[in-house]
C-alpha cells in the first residue's frame, strides 16, 4: 500500500487516474481552482502530486501539496485530496513521512463544514480563521 510521489514527467500516465479523484474534491468549492490548473502547477513542478496504491486496485486515492517557507518553518500544505481512503491514518503516516523529507516542519489544509471534524479525527488542530477580501 504504497505512497508515491509522482515526478512530473511520468504526469501523462498518472493524470488519467488522478485527474477524477482530485475532480471529487474540486467539485466541493469550484470557484478555487480549475483541474487544469491543478495540472498546470504539478506539471510546473510548484504543486506535487502524491498518489495512494492500494493491492489488486491500484491507485485509489491523490494528494496535491506545496511547501510555503516561512522564516521559522517550513509548511506542507495539502491543497487537494481525493479518492478512496486517503484519510487512513496509515496513508496520513506515510504522507507526514514524505513532507518530513522534504524539510516540512508542520502540515496544513484549509477546511470548512463537516471537513474541520475529519481532520480534527486525523490528529490535526484548528489553529486559525482565514479572513479574505476580494480586491
Amino acid at each position: 500500500m504504497p505512497l508515491h510521489h509522482v515526478d512530473p514527467r511520468f504526469l501523462p500516465d498518472i493524470w488519467p487516474i488522478a485527474a477524477p479523484l482530485l475532480q471529487k474534491a474540486i467539485d466541493l468549492d469550484p470557484e478555487v481552482i480549475t483541474i487544469e490548473q491543478v495540472e498546470y502547477s504539478v506539471r510546473t513542478g510548484r504543486v506535487f502530486l502524491l498518489v495512494w496504491e492500494e493491492p489488486n486496485e491500484g491507485i485509489t486515492g491523490a494528494v496535491t501539496v506545496e511547501f510555503i517557507d516561512y522564516p521559522r518553518e517550513r509548511v506542507a500544505h495539502v491543497n487537494l485530496m481525493g479518492g478512496k481512503g486517503i484519510v487512513r491514518d496509515y496513508v496520513f503516516d506515510e504522507a507526514k513521512k514524505w513532507m518530513r523529507a522534504y524539510g516540512a516542519t508542520k502540515a496544513q489544509c484549509w477546511a470548512n463544514g463537516t471537513l474541520v471534524q475529519m481532520y480534527e479525527k486525523m490528529g490535526m488542530e484548528n489553529t486559525h480563521q482565514v479572513m479574505r477580501i476580494k480586491l
